[in-house]
């Protein structure tokens, strides 16, 4: 059985980290109503295209919002989507890192896994809920079940500082946890995408156990450390010699905002999924609000054609129209104005 799965895991109050996309409190309705409404995007897009695979959700939570006059729970059931609750258990303590707290709870969802899924060959895809589909990924799956693992690598220099590290700091930090000289810098995997059987997931939660108590324990010592999943990952994967693959069909992170960073490219009308981090609370709340609010049985029975047309002009890839190029720059400057007032009446 091949599985698709996204998550949400929601911070309590008092242990709040910084999403910068949202610009909204990580413990607040309105940031994690954002990523409910992706949530509801992301399997309405699958559904659309992967027939064969088992719908998941992973969830800390038991509460569940209504969202624009539908629960998100009955939504769910009617996406036949199964949702599965397990605490965060690998929290790192205050003060680890100030950026996505939650990318950890990964580890929790791979643990579950590893309890309740026996059945080596089985395939789990789990992606960040900020991504959509344009297309099947059977092929996805079926490059995968060769060697049992599939995996990207972000095309960053080695001296770019992502999350705390370069790939530079990342070498000399696998060097001291290996014990061993490496003569190559080492890759950096994307952390929005996750695909192995349950055979290597176990290799992949064995690894991970053993590492976060040295993770802990360097953070006490004010060691460097891994700050994130991505890069926790990375070394386990580098260990193990799993390798990322080159197919560029498959997924993209797609930067959107030509007031930051563009990279769309004409070809990415043939990848098979988007993820787009910087467009939560533009063009994929638009999208929700096309396929989850007004569409009938959340725009499945829109014709491939015509939904691809919708995806492509609401997103602006690969063409982004004048209109679009506005709307950023008025809403970009208008969300970095209204970030410096709130912080200028807090002081």
């Amino acid at each position: 059985m091949d599985y698709i799965c996204t998550w949400i895991c929601t911070d309590a109050v008092g242990e709040e980290s910084i999403y910068p996309q949202t610009g909204e409190k990580s413990s607040g309705v309105k940031h994690q109503n954002i990523y409910w409404r992706c949530i509801l995007l992301f399997f309405a897009t699958s559904k659309r295209f992967n027939k064969t695979q088992k719908h998941l959700l992973f969830s800390n939570t038991r509460q569940m919002p209504v969202l624009d006059g539908k629960s998100v729970e009955k939504s769910l059931a009617e996406l036949d989507v199964e949702v599965i609750f397990t605490d965060f258990k690998y929290k790192t303590p205050k003060g680890y890192f100030n950026l996505f707290q939650n990318q950890f709870y990964e580890f929790s969802i791979l643990e579950y896994i590893v309890e309740n899924n026996p059945n080596l060959q089985d395939h789990y895809l789990i992606l960040d809920s900020d991504c959509i589909f344009t297309r099947s990924v059977d092929a996805l799956f079926k490059h995968a079940a060769l060697k049992g693992f599939a995996s990207f690598e972000d095309d960053c220099t080695t001296d770019l500082v992502i999350h705390g590290l370069s790939r530079k700091d990342m070498k000399l930090l696998y060097e001291e946890l290996l014990n061993k000289k490496l003569h190559v810098i080492p890759g950096y995997h994307l952390g929005e995408f996750f695909l192995a059987s349950v055979k290597n997931i176990r290799i992949i939660l064995a690894d991970f156990k053993e590492i976060w108590v040295e993770l802990l324990a360097r953070h006490q010592k004010n060691l460097p450390k891994f700050n994130e999943e991505a890069q926790t990952l990375s070394f386990i994967y580098f260990k193990n010699n799993f390798q990322a693959i080159k197919n560029k069909t498959y997924l993209k992170r797609i930067w959107t905002n030509p007031v930051f960073y563009r990279n769309v490219e004409a070809t990415d009308i043939n990848v098979a999924i988007w993820h787009l981090p910087g467009e939560k609370t533009y063009g994929l709340l638009t999208l929700y609000h096309h396929l989850v609010v007004n569409s009938a049985h959340y725009g499945l029975n829109i014709p491939p054609e015509i939904y691809f047309q919708k995806v492509k002009a609401l997103l602006g890839i690969p063409y982004l129209p004048p209109l679009g190029y506005a709307r950023y720059y008025v809403s970009s400057y208008y969300r970095a104005i209204k970030k410096r007032v709130k912080k200028v009446l807090i002081n």
